[in-house]
């Protein structure tokens, strides 16, 4: 997790017109709300760690940028207005913890849990690990230190095997983690009451009220997929070179067309990244239609993003082509990712 947890709505204000009591009632209240609020948080986070794992190993034959993906979420104590409610509420006692592992994973596999602090990486101590450079000085000041730690992590399980010194109840423990290569991402929840999600060309993000409108977890995945079908396909690089303007004026003339373009593929490889992922991408017709009929203004009416019912017809038009098709051991080559 990287998003930040919104501000707690007990205002300075109504603090002050408080008298003594009322004060201590008022903190209780907003120390319940965030304690609430940010488990809910960390609930999202360990489904949408899942659901990323399962995309990203169960389509790794076709990734060409690949990374060892362990299957873990790690987080910063740093990262939380309300450091003291957040060591409450998520088990921190030293700065780096797991926020979230997914089943059948290499971190499950190797028995690391939620909870778990982090100490060392191969013997370096994660204070040690240098949080400079510049990929790391475009983080937000907070984020500087995990940014670092996943880097590190990273380059760890590149090389192999990897031994992760930890912390639980208070023993001291190591632990040994082999991740295999996968497609290359990260994936977070942002905290917002706005519905969206967005990829970065690294990261997968989706916003925390996105996550709680989804029905299933095939219909979660149906979002994820679109999103990470952006980076796999490196529509930002590709929008880059081309000069498009991703503002307001990026809604008309070409700059929407191209855009648009994108948005045409990761709708088409998403279902195949669903199904190599054991999905049911009949749930990107579900969600979309769902979500179109109720939301049909907006983003979805847009000049970039065709309208819900013509993303039915592309999802259709890709499930054709797989029942057309014999799986190869279980899996079913994206045309978009294995095209010459």
């Amino acid at each position: 997790m990287t998003g930040m947890i919104r501000p707690s709505l007990c205002l300075l204000a109504l603090v002050l017109a408080q008298p003594l009591a009322a004060q201590e009632q008022s903190d209780s209240a907003c120390d319940s709300g965030t304690i609430l609020a940010l488990k809910g948080l960390q609930l999202l986070d360990q489904r949408l760690n899942a659901i990323g794992q399962r995309l990203v190993t169960g389509n790794a034959p076709y990734c060409t940028d690949t990374a060892a993906q362990a299957g873990v979420l790690l987080h910063d104590i740093e990262q939380y207005p309300d450091q003291a409610v957040a060591r409450f509420a998520l088990g921190f006692d030293g700065r780096i913890a797991v926020m979230a592992v997914a089943p059948d994973s290499p971190a499950a596999a190797a028995g690391l849990l939620p909870g778990d602090d982090l100490l060392a990486i191969d013997g370096q101590r994660v204070e040690d690990i240098p949080a400079n450079g510049p990929a790391i000085a475009k983080e937000p000041e907070a984020y500087r230190r995990i940014a670092a730690v996943n880097s590190q992590l990273d380059r760890a399980l590149g090389q192999g095997q990897t031994t992760l010194d930890i912390m639980r109840g208070g023993e001291r423990m190591q632990l040994v983690i082999d991740a295999p290569p996968a497609c290359a991402s990260r994936f977070q929840i942002t905290a917002s009451e706005d519905r969206g999600a967005s990829a970065d060309g690294k990261i997968v993000s989706v916003t925390s009220a996105m996550a709680e409108y989804f029905l299933s977890d095939d219909e979660f995945a149906a979002v994820v997929a679109h999103e990470l079908a952006h980076n796999l396909l490196e529509h930002r690089d590709r929008l880059d070179a081309q000069d498009v303007n991703r503002g307001f004026f990026g809604q008309f003339g070409k700059s929407a067309g191209r855009i648009r373009s994108t948005e045409i593929e990761a709708d088409r490889l998403s279902v195949w990244l669903m199904a190599n992922a054991g999905y049911d991408p009949q749930a990107a017709i579900r969600f979309w239609t769902r979500y179109g009929q109720e939301h049909g203004k907006g983003i979805l009416s847009a000049s970039t993003h065709y309208r819900w019912k013509k993303r039915v017809e592309l999802f259709e038009e890709e499930m054709a082509k797989m029942a057309a098709m014999e799986a190869v051991d279980g899996k079913y080559p994206p045309p978009l990712l294995t095209a010459e």
